[in-house]
């Protein structure tokens, strides 16, 4: 058996562990369900090359493969489906970079928009769309024999009531040189928002916001080549959906697209789009991973906020921008890799990543919000680029696993609670341009045993709380001189004073 046949079988096993996690406990919210899925993942070592997944529009897994950094991936055969025509893949396949998730489009053998609803009730439920017709009739095929056809245009109200429970498929299609879209608020109904089950979009650029929003029992979706544009909240709280493949037509996505749409655990981005929104995966906590293709340039606030279950991420070396809170609370991450495009990292980008160890920041981050990694408790390794001037505030709060830290020498600033509760530090070197040290930087640093100060004139402490709860063993070293001026200054200097009895002078 081949390396790639046994990554792939590994793989498939460990997809199958996951899920009966999931049958288990109901969703990996449970921190130490999260950690052992994490574990799992590590039986796929990246030396043996770039994971490439091919997935279905319902999130079945077609094909895992491993291929060397800017190779191609060789395709599974084309899925099928009754019904349905398949497109293609939404991403290139040629010259991969990275881990990548690759996803199938179809359009609809009847070039209409399909929809299956579900009648739960025996009789008189009646079902409600708000088509948007630009030009040309829409026919409206109800799926029982009965059927509309509209020829005005703007915003339409079509309804229909049905005699019998069961299930049906309403297709939408517009006459040859027309146009229709699905605006805002587009699909209800009056037996609350469970009837629609899935939907497959066909021949339309456009959905508007909110469109598909409370559709609890949606489960599938598939849209075609034709879409180029998609509205704000469209799927919010669609709480059955299990997967969204993006097809590379479409350039625009709107912000809260899936928020809390918890059932969701595959998405996969297309080349064509540039921009994650803001809180696009807000709450989806079965959401377990994520790749995004070369081309994402920005990440926005809180996109994957909440993921609980979310183990692994893949940044394209085209990315510059991770906004506020983006991977805030997603426990079971681990393995996170910053290109050397990245330039800004906003404040609580991956505050409580539990799982996280180790971090290498590129020389590229020009800015950095506070608290990007608060309470990465188990955060072992973090460097600080070579051309920073100063440290943010919180840099490493409560990173109770971080074990050294080394401070560039052009560092002159420490913002405030940078090293706060991080037990396990031993030993801090402060090189002679540091001017500045804030409140609560070392504060609870309880294993801390030397601080090296090598500027001869002391540095501002703007608190008295720098170096709380300082152990009574730790010494602060300070540069020897003449007469001894040098320690005097740092035992009499505003707030220094506090840890007079702590300072010693360097050895020579």
């Amino acid at each position: 058996m081949s390396v790639a046949d046994e990554l792939t079988r590994i793989s498939a096993a460990k997809a199958d562990i996951k899920r009966a996690i999931n049958a288990k406990g109901g969703t990996l919210v449970n921190e130490k369900i999260n950690e052992y899925a994490a574990a799992i993942d590590n039986l796929l070592p990246e030396e043996f090359g770039f994971r490439v997944r091919f997935i279905d529009y319902d999130g079945t897994i077609l094909k895992t493969m491993y291929i060397a950094d800017g190779e191609s991936a060789n395709p599974p055969e084309n899925p099928q489906h009754e019904g349905m025509i398949f497109q293609g893949w939404n991403c290139g396949l040629d010259d991969i970079h990275g881990h990548r998730d690759i996803g199938a489009i179809f359009t609809t053998e009847s070039g209409a928009c399909e929809f299956d609803v579900r009648m739960e009730i025996p009789t008189g439920l009646t079902v409600t769309f708000y088509p948007y017709i630009e030009s040309g009739t829409l026919t409206i095929d109800w799926g029982n024999g009965s059927s509309d056809e509209i020829s005005a245009t703007g915003k339409q109200t079509v309804s229909f009531t049905y005699a019998d429970y069961g299930t049906y498929t309403i297709k939408m299609k517009i006459s040859d040189g027309g146009s229709w879209y699905i605006p805002d608020y587009f699909c209800q109904g009056s037996n609350g928002n469970y009837y629609l089950i899935a939907a497959r979009i066909a021949d339309i650029r456009q959905m508007s916001s909110y469109a598909f929003q409370y559709k609890y029992g949606l489960r599938t979706i598939s849209m075609d080549r034709n879409l180029t544009s998609m509205g704000e909240q469209i799927f919010y709280e669609c709480r059955a959906l299990v997967a969204i493949v993006f097809p590379d037509s479409l350039t625009s996505i709107g912000r809260y697209s899936m928020q809390y749409c918890y059932g969701l655990s595959r998405i996969v981005f297309s080349d064509s789009i540039t921009i994650i929104p803001e809180q696009i995966c807000y709450n989806c906590y079965t959401l377990d991973g994520v790749t995004f293709p070369d081309g994402i340039t920005e990440i926005q606030y809180g996109a994957f906020q909440y993921c609980h279950s979310l183990s692994y991420v893949h940044f394209p070396n085209t990315l510059t921008t991770i906004r506020e809170y983006v991977f805030r609370y997603c426990y079971p991450l681990r393995d996170v890799r910053f290109p050397d495009s990245l330039t800004f990292l906003g404040e609580y980008a991956f505050n409580e990543c539990f799982s996280i160890e180790e971090i290498t920041l590129p020389d590229s981050i020009t800015s950095m919000g506070g608290y990007v990694f608060h309470t990465c408790r188990n955060l072992r390794r973090i460097n600080v680029p070579s051309n920073w001037i100063s440290i943010p505030n919180g840099f490493c709060y409560r990173c109770n696993s971080l074990e050294s830290i080394e401070i560039p020498e052009n560092i002159t600033y420490i913002g405030d609670e940078a090293f706060y509760e991080c037990y396990r530090l031993t030993e801090v070197r402060f090189h002679a341009d540091i001017a500045t040290i804030r409140s609560g930087s070392f504060r609870y640093c309880r294993a801390m045993r030397d601080y090296y100060c090598y500027r001869t004139t002391p540095p501002s402490l703007t608190s008295s709380n720098v170096f709380n709860d300082i152990p009574g063993s730790c010494v602060i070293w300070v540069p020897k001189s003449t007469d001894r001026t040098v320690l005097t200054a740092y035992k009499t200097a505003s707030n220094w004073s506090n840890y007079a009895n702590y300072m010693k002078e360097m050895e020579e």
